[in-house]
């Protein structure tokens, strides 16, 4: 018996600990994320595919958003993209969460990532219209033109 509660009180540890593990600006780098994927698919829990994010990212995605993260594509309603060094083909809404990535994908609707402990969003007025994604007007602020951001190569 004494085992087995030394064993839970363990396991509870670890857990506690894990959960306090998350970083304040990792929960709200997922949120403002979970926000813009709901608000571009119109669903309370969409379904996203991630290619190029580490395990831990996709486990913290599941554990603090209503995404849904599915292994096929093809279920996908949108993609997140991480650490894509070549060409990358977006064939369903893809945001990139890299500047390399986003540099590499002509159709990214554009890139969420972290610059000098800030997070910045960009999103491509030129993709949006592509995949006739509407948002609320509280985005505005992020719509900018991809030739402004990205330039030409």
């Amino acid at each position: 018996m004494r085992k087995v509660i030394v064993i839970i009180t363990a396991f509870i540890y670890f857990f506690e600990s894990f959960a306090q593990e998350i970083d304040r600006s990792i929960r709200y780098e997922i949120k403002i994320l979970e926000r813009l994927v709901m608000d571009i698919t119109g669903k309370t829990h969409p379904s996203v595919y991630t290619d190029g994010l580490t395990s831990r990212k996709i486990y913290l995605l599941q554990m603090y958003s209503n995404l849904r993260i599915v292994s096929n594509i093809s279920e996908a309603d949108f993609v997140f993209i991480k650490n894509k060094n070549e060409k990358y083909k977006a064939v369903k809404p893809t945001l990139a969460l890299d500047f390399t990535s986003v540099r590499n994908c002509e159709l990214c609707i554009g890139v969420f990532s972290w610059r000098n402990g800030r997070p910045i969003l960009i999103l491509f007025k030129e993709n949006l219209q592509r995949f006739r994604i509407k948002l609320p007007k509280e985005y505005r602020y992020f719509i900018e033109s991809k030739k402004y951001v990205i330039g030409k190569r």
